[in-house]
């Protein structure tokens, strides 16, 4: 691993320097159109609430898709990093990657400093393989105070900051995944700005759950203005139980409810992944606290992660001192597998439909 720090971006605040609550919307819709096909290969992980596992969900899907741009490189396939980026300043995203004890760690400083200003993007390179992420921490609680101190200025613009700052260096890598709260508006509109793919993921069978998707589909709405493109493109499923490989009653009865839920919406009740991950709760904990995602920690888990110097890493333990047991740890590995292969592949539809300025059937907002 090493730090990286984008040094020649242009000025976000210039940008936006013009923008005032007098400027009218063709000026504004300007340069929204202008981002726009720079962004096309960030994905949003969020939902309207917390503890739906969407910080889990993020680093998996962000792994699982380093892991396969590795392997096109070790085919000799054209190939590019993937970018992991969380705007929480829990910071539980560093945790799953092992980065929280890293000297790595400004705890959110450098990530703050260049969203809301025109500080220098900083990016620890090669997390894992093809994978680069930015450090998030108490620092990051600073974003949402300063971006709407910059809205009484610039208005509306000043929630472009982050996509002003991903669409220069978009090009550099073949996704770009963003996962940010469901807090705080201030948050929700920067990063929904930024993001053309949104996945959001369905941990419980409450209907505060269902309140915070219909609140997610609002702001999508909302902020059509920041970004036309925004959508709805995958819902998934996760901590649920498997019986010999299929769901339960209780998945199917929160999946009727969500269907019938997005069908009164309008939307297309194809987003609902047909693929989740299992209740593996004790498992998923201990992959956070040795900080590494399902597919590395089952590796591990089995005997067969080598580090760096290629050496085998020793097996994990639970709390209880007891190898952890290797089947269920891959189990929850190929869920996540499966999962982040059932996001993609909407992603490419939609962007497929995008580039070809149609409408995509399955879009989640109209």
């Amino acid at each position: 691993m090493e730090l990286y720090e984008y040094t020649e971006l242009s000025s976000r605040l210039e940008a936006i320097a013009d923008f005032d609550d007098m400027s009218d919307d063709e000026k504004l819709g300007e340069i929204v159109n202008q981002l726009r096909p720079y962004l096309r290969n960030v994905i949003g992980a969020t939902i309207g609430k917390g503890g739906e596992g969407k910080t889990t969900l993020a680093t998996n899907l962000a792994y699982m898709l380093a892991e396969e741009q590795a392997l096109r490189d070790a085919q000799g396939k054209s190939a590019k990093p993937v970018l992991y980026i969380e705007l929480d300043h829990n910071g539980d995203g560093r945790l799953d990657l092992g980065l929280a004890t890293s000297s790595f760690n400004d705890d959110g400083k450098a990530l703050r400093d260049a969203i809301t200003n025109d500080g220098n993007l900083k990016v620890v390179k090669n997390v894992r393989p093809f994978l680069d992420a930015t450090v998030s921490g108490k620092h990051c609680a600073d974003i949402a105070a300063r971006i709407t101190k910059l809205s009484d200025s610039h208005s509306l613009a000043a929630y472009l900051m982050l996509a002003l700052l991903l669409a220069q260096i978009s090009h550099l890598y073949r996704w770009i995944v963003l996962d940010f709260a469901p807090g705080d508006k201030a948050i929700q509109r920067t990063g929904l700005a930024a993001a053309t793919h949104l996945v959001a993921p369905i941990r419980n069978t409450d209907n505060a759950a269902l309140g915070g998707l219909a609140t997610l589909t609002r702001l999508i709405r909302a902020n059509r203005r920041l970004n036309p493109e925004a959508a709805l493109t995958a819902i998934a499923f996760v901590g649920f139980r498997k019986v010999k490989d299929e769901p339960t009653a209780e998945l199917l009865n929160v999946r009727a409810k969500i269907e019938r839920l997005i069908t009164g919406a309008n939307m297309d009740p194809r987003l609902i992944l047909n693929e989740f991950v299992r209740d593996a709760r004790a498992i998923a904990t201990l992959c956070r606290n040795h900080g590494r995602p399902a597919r590395e920690f089952a590796l591990a888990a089995a005997g067969q992660l080598h580090d760096e110097r290629g050496e085998l890493v020793p097996r994990p333990r639970d709390e209880n001192g007891r190898y952890v047991d290797p089947e269920q740890s891959i189990k929850l590995a190929d869920d996540y597998a499966g999962l982040a292969r059932g996001v993609i592949t909407r992603v490419r539809q939609r962007n497929s439909e995008l580039r070809g300025n149609g409408n995509y059937e399955l879009q989640g907002a109209s």
